[in-house]
């Protein structure tokens, strides 16, 4: 490997233990000859350091904890100690391909205004009677260059990838969506959205895929989606406040199409309606969006503290 990698992988984690052994042993075993992986550490106990203390002899390898908390902050970590200009997020419950590093990085320099990339994301085996692994499939590649472009390309941050200094220049992931956040989800989605505000181009590709394994109950599906939703309206809410009422088409197709047209189509069938609670939970999100302040020029939501300011 030479002294500066031309990609870094980036793995947030928090309490996952010696499950995120794989995930980093399948990184670690990629065929790019230029990489370095970090893992940003926000658990509150010792086994994820001791699980990954295995690794700490490879060169690649480097462990970063941190007292923070939430995806966004966590995410923005690994970007400022990151020596690559571009980099490549999975999840702690994934595996990746021997040539994702390479495909990732192929993907994004092919084209000089890409600054933010999804590939597909694969379900895991599971049994799909008793839930599901939340993925995403493409059968195509697509460069997104406006917000109409936007409501069709819906990738997921289990894969994702940027360019390290245009991201930073906009003020990286925001840090009050993702897990963890005020905002309890979508930071993925914001990025994209972000990037396309400022000009910048989103490219969605099916060449490359991660493999997920974050299986949830259907129990577990009506929490999940309760607060990806509200995470949504609160990112598609932003641009407008910033003044970009071109934005204005994204939050109109979410509002027609997902929350209210697909959850009504089993009545097609004679079924009962699914996901009606979905136009609740991004409706919700809009409304705190609309009162949490942020900053017009990086269209970021202001960062709180005990609900107050700073």
């Amino acid at each position: 490997m030479t002294d500066v990698p031309t990609i870094s992988a980036i793995v947030c984690t928090r309490n996952r233990g010696a499950s995120s052994v794989d995930t980093v042993r399948s990184i670690l075993a990629n065929d790019h000859t230029s990489f370095e992986l970090i893992v940003v550490d926000q658990s509150t106990t010792s086994e994820t350091k001791e699980a990954l203390q295995q690794f700490q002899t490879d060169p690649r390898f480097r462990y970063l904890p941190t007292p923070t908390k939430g995806l966004g902050r966590a995410r923005n970590i690994g970007m400022s100690h990151a020596k690559a200009p571009i980099i490549a997020f999975t999840d702690d419950d994934c595996s990746v391909p021997r040539d994702w590093l390479r495909l990732m990085e192929s993907n994004i320099v092919r084209d000089p205004q890409v600054t933010v990339l999804f590939c597909n994301v694969l379900e895991g085996e599971h049994d799909a009677s008793a839930g599901f692994i939340p993925a995403y499939k493409r059968s195509d590649r697509v460069i997104v260059k406006s917000f109409w472009g936007k409501c069709r390309a819906r990738g997921i941050g289990a894969g994702l990838g940027v360019r390290r200094d245009p991201i930073l220049a906009i003020g990286g992931f925001d840090e009050a969506l993702g897990a963890g956040g005020i905002f309890p989800s979508a930071e993925d989605a914001d990025i994209a959205v972000r990037a396309i505000a400022h000009g910048q181009w989103v490219c969605e590709t099916n060449e490359v895929s991660v493999t997920h394994y974050g299986f949830r109950t259907w129990k577990e599906a009506r929490a999940l989606a309760s607060r990806d939703w509200e995470g949504l309206g609160a990112t598609y809410i932003k641009p407008l406040k910033a003044g970009r009422v071109d934005a204005l088409v994204v939050l109109l197709y979410e509002l027609i199409f997902p929350c209210f047209l697909e959850p009504l189509s089993p009545l097609l069938q004679l079924r009962r309606p699914r996901g009606m609670a979905r136009m609740a939970h991004f409706i919700k999100g809009c409304v705190r969006g609309l009162i949490h302040p942020i900053n017009r020029d990086q269209i970021a939501y202001e960062p709180f503290v005990n609900s107050t300011p700073v």
